[in-house]
Order: structure tokens, then sequence, then C-alpha cells
């Protein structure tokens, strides 16, 4: 029971190939684009036709009537006569007010034709035809009550007519294998692409994390695709780059406060003097407040990179924000002989996480009181329409080539590991500039090392 279930499942299977649909799409959009061509065109030819074959009954008739008006009736029923010997495709009929034959090759009015009949389409039997043949007739009623008739044979336009649609339908059938041989050829340049994006995701699942999608520039679909894969492709590296450094920077950096710990705790499991043991007391919850603060930043910025927190952004006065920042540390800075200037340049108020920025720029001032020199200056201006906030030092600043080392998760420079920290002052900043869609950089302002922060300007 089992087995014959299972085989019509999977003999079926193809029925859902994306492929199948694909062609099958593809052929029936054909048949009904050809099908509302044949329809439409037809249409057209038959309209055409009939107007012509209208145009030439109507004017008979008008011919005749215009005989008779003119030259009376012996003239107009002579060149009915004559219309019916003379022209072996015509029908003329001059009848009475019953409809009885008065001149003509039409034996009786056809019942079906009314008397002020336009033009209509009709099969007729004429006198002396074994068969009835298709005309175009019009009609018309004289002033004494009698009827006329008049037509055309029709049988070169409906030859036409058929000629047309045998051929629309002839080339309808020639188009459906080409149509499905494009079905197929589109279908194979679709698996090709999908087989590069899938080759390259293949790769990176067996760890080749430097394999990327092959972009061929043409812009289309396929490119853009495969440019994002690739950009998300970089974004991933640069995360595990940077998972394996912090890693690495966690194992450096909290190797030594754990000795420390360790060391403090042995110290004070041998000591029995109340003295010794509280300093020991004392030093491991220093150790373990710097552990937490560093752990507790590392999680911070997490949740600025995941963009927790924008629920928090409120209009600021980033003038009035800074001063407040300078005020704060200027009894800190005076401590160390220095000087801390605050420079609105340009006011501005934007809509900002103010803990946050104000963390952000805490650091920043931190930075530059441990590893800076000289005055230093708490800035806001205004660059190519956004918000720059920048602090500017004295000191030797950071190498070029090692700025990005810099702003890793404990990415801190081998010349400040005898610094208490622990490398994600700079990483803090770096992330508050981006969860408010701005970017950190570093540079030179009238000859002072700066690090600065582009803030777009919203509404």
């Amino acid at each position: 029971m089992s087995g014959t279930a299972v085989r019509p499942a999977r003999g079926m299977r193809w029925l859902r190939s994306s492929h199948v649909r694909f062609i099958g799409l593809i052929l029936l959009l054909e048949i009904l684009f050809g099908a509302a061509l044949l329809l439409s065109v037809t249409q057209l030819v038959r309209a055409d036709l009939d107007v012509a074959d209208s145009a030439i009954a109507t004017q008979g008739r008008d011919t005749l009537l215009a005989i008779g008006r003119d030259e009376g009736d012996g003239a107009l029923q002579r060149a009915i006569t004559e219309r019916a010997s003379g022209e072996k495709d015509a029908v003329v009929l001059l009848a009475d007010q019953d409809g009885k034959r008065i001149a003509g090759n039409l034996s009786v009015w056809p019942p079906n034709v009314g008397i002020g009949t336009h033009w209509l389409k009709i099969d007729l039997y004429r006198i002396g035809d074994n068969q009835p043949a298709p005309f175009g007739i019009a009609a018309a009623q004289l002033p004494d009550g009698r009827r006329l008739l008049v037509g055309q044979r029709t049988d070169d336009s409906d030859q036409i007519r058929r000629t047309v649609e045998d051929a629309l339908f002839t080339a309808l059938l020639m188009a459906l294998p080409l149509a499905l041989v494009g079905a197929w050829l589109v279908v194979h340049i679709i698996d090709r692409r999908i087989a590069h994006i899938a080759a390259a995701a293949a790769g990176v699942g067996a760890g080749d994390i430097d394999r990327r999608v092959p972009l061929d520039g043409s812009g289309d679909s396929f490119d853009v695709l495969g440019g994002a894969i690739n950009t998300m492709l970089d974004r991933i590296g640069g995360l595990l780059l940077e998972l394996r450094t912090v890693t690495n920077s966690i194992a450096h950096d909290l190797r030594s406060p754990l000795t420390r710990m360790r060391a403090r705790i042995d110290r004070a499991m041998e000591t029995e003097e109340p003295e010794a043991l509280r300093g020991a007391i004392d030093g491991i919850s220093r150790e373990a407040d710097e552990l937490l603060a560093m752990l507790g930043t590392a999680l911070e910025i997490s949740r600025m990179e995941a963009g927790i927190g924008r629920d928090r952004f409120a209009r600021t006065d980033l003038g009035a924000m800074l001063a407040d920042i300078g005020e704060l540390y200027e009894p800190l800075v005076d401590e160390q002989g220095r000087k801390l200037i605050v420079s609105i340049e340009t006011p501005a108020s934007l809509p900002v996480h103010r803990e946050l920025l104000g963390q952000a720029l805490s650091n920043l001032i931190d930075n530059a009181l441990k590893y800076g020199a000289g005055g230093m200056t708490l800035y806001l201006a205004k660059e190519n329409g956004q918000a720059l906030i920048g602090l500017a030092d004295e000191g030797p600043g950071i190498p070029v080539e090692r700025e990005t080392e810099a702003l890793r998760r404990f990415g801190r420079l081998d010349s400040s590991r005898g610094i208490a920290g622990a490398g994600l002052g700079l990483s803090l900043v770096a992330a508050v500039a981006r969860m408010h869609g701005g970017v950190l950089r570093f540079g030179r302002r009238d000859d002072l090392f700066a690090v600065e922060i582009l803030l777009p300007v919203t509404g």
C-alpha cells in the first residue's frame, strides 16, 4: 500500500518543478497572445472586407435608383436586365410590393431580407444556379412601393479571409515549438545564473568564507542579487574576523584581571589579619567591577548594533549637551593641568539617544586624557549638511594604518597595553554613530588629531 502510494507522488513530482511551470507559463502566454492576435487580425480583415463588399452593393443599388429616378422605369428595368445577364457575380432583383419578381436574376424576394436593408451578407439561389452562393446585398424601396435588391458575390473576400486566418493559425502552430525552445533557453540561462549563486552558497557553507558570487556587470536582477549576497558575505566575513579578534582579545585582556583576582583570593585565604583580608577583598571587588564594566560595555555595543534603543531618541540641543559635558569634565581636565574648550560653530538640534551619545563623547574625552596631550577642543559644526561632533587634542593620535584596528572591540594598540582599559571605548563610539545613521572618522583639524562623529540632519 505504502509503495504504491509513494510512486505516483514521485512520478508527479516533475509537475511541481519550477522549470515545468515556467515553460508552461510561457507556452500559455504564447497561446493567449497568438489567439488574441489571430482574433484581432481576422476581425480587422473581416471588417475591411465587409466595408469593401458593402460599398460595392450600396454603390450598385444607388446607381440603379438614380437611373430609375432620372430616366424612368423602363431604363431601370433595362439596367437591371443588363446587370443580371452581364455580370456573373452580381445579384439584382426588382420586385413588387408583395415581393414577386419584376426583373432580375432572383425568382422571389428573400424572406429574411428587410425592405430597407443597408447591407447584409446572405446565401442566395440565383435563377439557373444549382447551389447557393454568398452575396453581400443592399436593398431599398422605391417611391411606388416596389422593392430593389442589389448585391455582389463575396467569394473572393471570403477566400482572402480564410487565407489570412489559415496563415495566422499556421504561424501560431509554428510559434509554439519556437516558444518551447525559447522557454527552455531562458530556463537554461536562469539555471546557470542561479548555479553560480548556489555554488557560492555551498562553498561558504563548506567553510570557504572568501567565496563570492561572480558578477557580469550587466546590472540585471541576478547581478543585483549577487551583489547583495556578496555584500552580506563581506559583512559575515567581517563579523567572523571581529569575532575571532574579540575572542583572542578577551582571552588576552581578561587573563590579567582574572590572574590578579586569583592571586588576591589566594592571599586572602592565607592571611588571618583583618586589615590584610579587608584589603584583599577590596582588590577583588575592584577587579570584579572592572570585569563587569568591560562585559557591560561589550553588551551595550552589541545592543546598539542590533538597533535596540532607537525608541528612546528625543530631539536634543547638541550645543547645550556639549556644554554640559564640558562643564562636567572641567575639574578632571584641570586636575591634569590641561584645558578643555567647547566650541559651538553651528548650533544643531537632532533626535538622538542622549544617554548613549553622552557616553560616547565621555569616552572620547577619557581617551584624550589617557592617550592624548595638551589642550582639547570639543566642537560642534556642520559639514555637507551633516552635524559634526568632534574632539581634537595635541596628541600624536592614531596612525592611519592602525585606525581599523583601533575601532575593533578589544582592539587596543600595543603601545597602550600598559594603561588600564579594555579597548572598547572607540568601539562604543563607532556603534553609537552607526545607531544614529552616522559614521566615526579620524582626521587632522588645525594640526590637531581629531576623532569626529558625523550625524545626518533629519527633519
